[in-house]
């Protein structure tokens, strides 16, 4: 390859194509250069698809790759297709997936959306949940807001909550344990994770499946919750953590 790193776009998102032999770190450095310096091409405000080709990728390069892009560039990354053949009619469906959801759930006011069980692609819902309220999902979901105590959470998949989680959270619903909780403040009451189980520490005293290990207690920090050796992990959000967890 004469570029390191090549990049081959449509309307739906970008093909990257990258160097197979070349360091991963150095990789990583290029394509932020790449895209830092293609910013004014871009149209920062649809949401995008990204596949990889050219080399075999750990899911942990896959997701530094992807903050990587969405560091340097601005652009809202709404999935990765992986091992594409034909990659514009995949592109072209998953996003066209996406864009059936968010006009349905257009119709739906805060209060009632969350008494709805949604469908099986990632969801997004912006808004803080109170005590009492629900939501349910068949995969992954990011909230953009906080959770209250009395609130709950269940997902088929991964559960990330840009703001603090106080309330009740199961993923991986109801025993994927590679899923994971992460939130930008980790307070909860109870997390689960497929049928492992873990409570805050006001909680404990009642029964519980499996407990918790905290292996930093800065509660202020990013925090990742995930199944390790039959036990519920929660530690501080590294770049390193990302790259050992398995997304699903």
């Amino acid at each position: 390859m004469k570029s390191s790193v090549i990049i081959k776009g449509n309307k739906y998102g970008f093909q990257i194509v990258l160097n197979p032999t070349l360091p991963f770190e150095e990789l990583l450095r290029e394509v932020g250069d790449k895209f830092k310096k293609s910013t004014h091409f871009f149209d920062l405000k649809k949401p995008i698809a990204v596949s990889f080709t050219g080399r075999e990728l750990t899911s942990g390069e896959q997701n530094l790759l992807v903050d990587t892009i969405a560091e340097n560039s601005g652009l809202n990354i709404s999935c990765v297709i992986d091992g594409a053949k034909v990659y514009e009619t995949q592109f072209a469906k998953v996003l066209s997936e996406l864009k059936e959801e968010e006009k349905k759930e257009e119709h739906k006011t805060e209060e009632s959306f969350p008494e709805n069980r949604l469908g099986k692609n990632g969801q997004f819902y912006r808004g803080t949940l109170r005590s009492g309220q629900k939501i349910e999902v068949d995969g992954s979901i990011v909230i953009l807001g906080d959770i209250n105590p009395g609130a709950q959470i269940i997902a088929g998949g991964n559960v990330v909550v840009l703001g603090c989680l106080k309330g009740t959270v199961h993923a991986g619903y109801p025993d994927d344990k590679s899923a994971f909780v992460a939130a930008l403040m980790m307070e909860p009451m109870q997390i689960q994770i497929g049928s492992y189980i873990a409570r805050s520490p006001d909680q404990r005293g009642k029964s519980t499946k499996k407990n918790v290990r905290r292996k930093n207690q800065q509660e202020l920090l990013a925090k990742l919750a995930f199944v390790e050796n039959d036990n519920i992990f929660i530690e501080t959000i590294t770049r390193s953590l990302i790259s050992e967890i398995s997304i699903s």
